[in-house]
């Protein structure tokens, strides 16, 4: 529900294509990016991890959760380091600590080895999903916001200070699978949808 997600999905595979306009409609080229990430739930229906991979099919990046009393506590992002030129390894490059201090907000900083980069505070809606985040990076605020149409997800934006509108981006679905579940969305950069930025598109392992 969080996600706007319909059945007991085990996994996503998420690509980011170029958008095509064809039959007077923009959807998603052949033309995808190399790389691609992959989100797995557990039986219970919570994310637990983000993998990234490359062309070749190897992990170059991954995000792993830890939860408490079904509330996620900590999000640990690890990086490929090169060791030689043959080998490497994954290392922790960031970690987000989060504390739930209310129904509708959580809390959160974002440290990178011992130095506190950012903090913040998610606030959520009835269904559990991220309405706006308010983000403190070197002594300035910003204020995020999300709006849904339904289960998805249709606009992203940013307040500034000064009350200034920034990084808008409005999001269109034109495929789902039969389930319900979108295949493919458009991304538009700016408070207009004239022509789409990127496509993204989704595969479920249900």
């Amino acid at each position: 529900e969080r996600l706007g997600l319909k059945g007991q999905e085990k996994s996503i595979k998420e690509q980011q294509c170029d958008p095509t306009y064809e039959d007077d409609m923009w959807l998603a080229s052949d033309d995808c990016s190399r790389g691609y990430r992959v989100l797995n739930f557990n039986p219970e229906g919570y994310y637990i991890d983000i993998l990234n991979f490359d062309y070749r099919n190897d992990t170059v990046g991954m995000a792993k959760v830890s939860y408490e009393d079904g509330d996620m506590v900590e999000e640990v992002f690890y990086q490929r380091m090169p060791l030689t030129p043959k080998h490497s390894k994954l290392v922790p490059g960031s970690r987000t600590v989060m504390d739930r201090v209310s129904a509708d907000q959580v809390n959160f900083e974002v440290w990178q080895s011992e130095t506190l980069v950012f903090e913040g505070a998610t606030y959520y809606d009835s269904k559990g999903r991220i309405e706006r985040q308010v983000q403190v990076i070197q002594n300035r605020e910003v204020m995020v916001h999300r709006v849904y149409e339904k289960d998805l997800l249709v606009e992203n934006y940013q307040i500034e200070l000064d009350g200034s509108r920034s990084a808008t981006q409005l999001y269109d679905y034109v495929e789902f699978d039969e389930r319900g579940n979108w295949t493919v969305r458009l991304i538009y950069v700016g408070d207009e949808k004239i022509s789409p930025e990127m496509a993204v598109t989704r595969t479920y392992e249900y």
